[in-house]
């Protein structure tokens, strides 16, 4: 490239090629193996333990039908974190003209595009509601009729004045066609008006970009709140935890970024081109944030550890009973290495943030681990008696989900050149004046 760049409005950003059929095809055949093992291990499993019978623990017995629906809950969680996580990112990027924006925004744009696929995938976890004593939901089932509360009076009424208040069906649905219409009306925003604030550079549609930012971050907050909560935490009885939302929206966040990171040095590789914009500055600004994301989880889960721990109410500390006990410690000790103190030791050096084949190693590092934090919050909410498949299922779940998800990914990518036309000029043109 050039040593100096022509002004900001006469500069359009080179055209990176793709190789978007072999992103597909990967796609393809993560969607077909992952769906494949994912029904094949759910069969053997339901062959093994049947439908839920008896009562166990705080729970049913182990049930195999059951178990397709927590774990199938597992992949649509995890790939969830894209488009929301994208969006939120976006909206970020707009409201601080970041750096790390400008270079993975067609990524984030591209996993904003796929919502309405979520909300097909999204069928499977609500129709689980009406399985009964197979639901994932433990609430679904009639207080009076939920196998750990029988014969204790208080606390039938006590899940039946909650049900009747909040946990029920109908509120579950009406709350989830308000998360997904209200994040759905901004990700259009976003997309509407992208491509003339980012490759045309028309400052009326930046306006409009960087007004939707605030109350698109605040909204964010509030119904991912109301959605993690119904989707994820009201699996677990009897727990609650203020802090939840907050450990589950930065793995969110930082599932969305490791994989646009990830994306975007699989594809430069080793481009001279891209990498003469994307200079070193601003590969440490994104290396830099993901350590961030990776701190403010680890400190978000301490918090939410140490407060159950030091609370210590028997409704709430079985949800870390559950986890660190049964070979679920494991997970946990992962998620403290692998999470948190490997990241923290890595990104500390500058060597690390701008090298792209060593930035791709860690968040495909990161990628697997906010799997397993995902796997780790879900599955041992109920007994698995006996029982081993639900781990390799949640897998397969995640793998299968991902592959149907990535092609919507990889065509909603395919229309637009990686790096924005006109916007793109502030990374091309920094430092030269």
């Amino acid at each position: 490239m050039s040593e100096h760049h022509n002004h900001d409005s006469d500069y359009t950003a080179p055209t990176v090629d793709v190789d978007h059929g072999k992103l597909r095809r990967i796609a393809f055949l993560a969607a077909i193996g992952g769906t494949i093992a994912f029904v094949a291990l759910g069969l053997v499993n339901l062959a093994a333990y049947g439908t839920t019978e008896g009562t166990h623990d705080h729970g049913q017995e182990h049930g195999g039908l059951r178990d397709f629906f927590l774990t199938y809950q597992v992949g649509f969680i995890y790939w969830l974190s894209l488009p929301v996580g994208g969006m939120t990112l976006l909206l970020l990027s707009y409201l601080t003209s970041a750096s790390w924006g400008l270079v993975l925004r067609r990524f984030f744009q591209a996993a904003t595009r796929t919502w309405p696929m979520m909300a097909v995938l999204f069928a499977p976890v609500a129709a689980s509601l009406f399985m009964g004593e197979e639901s994932s939901f433990w609430w679904a089932v009639e207080a009076k009729d939920i196998d750990f509360v029988k014969e204790n009076q208080t606390a039938i009424e006590e899940i039946a004045h909650k049900q009747h208040l909040y946990l029920n069906w109908p509120g579950f649905l009406v709350r989830a066609t308000v998360i997904f219409t209200i994040f759905g009306l901004i990700m259009r925003g976003i997309k509407k008006w992208s491509p003339k604030a980012e490759d045309e550079g028309n400052e009326v549609y930046k306006n409009k970009l960087l007004m939707l930012g605030g109350p698109g971050v605040v909204a964010w907050a509030l119904l991912f709140t109301v959605g993690i909560t119904d989707w994820v935490m009201s699996v677990e009885p009897t727990w609650a935890s203020t802090m939840f939302p907050v450990v589950a929206g930065l793995n969110c966040l930082l599932t969305a970024f490791a994989f646009c990171t990830f994306l975007f040095y699989t594809i430069v590789g080793k481009n001279q081109t891209v990498l003469d914009i994307v200079k070193d500055k601003f590969r440490i600004d994104i290396g830099s944030l993901t350590l961030g994301f990776t701190m403010i989880w680890s400190y978000a889960s301490f918090c939410q550890f140490m407060l159950i721990w030091a609370g210590n109410i028997p409704e709430e500390i079985g949800y870390y009973k559950r986890r660190l006990n049964g070979g679920w410690e494991y997970m946990a000790y992962s998620l403290m290495i692998i999470h948190w103190f490997l990241p923290f030791i890595i990104l500390l050096f500058r060597q690390v943030k701008t090298d792209p084949q060593r930035m791709r190693k860690l968040t495909m590092m990161l990628l697997a681990i906010c799997a397993i934090d995902v796997i780790w919050w879900i599955v041992p909410s109920y007994p698995h008696i006996n029982g081993y498949l639900h781990v390799p299922m949640a897998i397969a779940a995640v793998v299968g989900i991902g592959g149907i998800w990535g092609l919507s990914f990889t065509k909603e990518l395919a229309k637009s050149n990686i790096l924005p036309k006109k916007d793109t000029a502030f990374l091309a043109n920094w430092g030269h004046h």
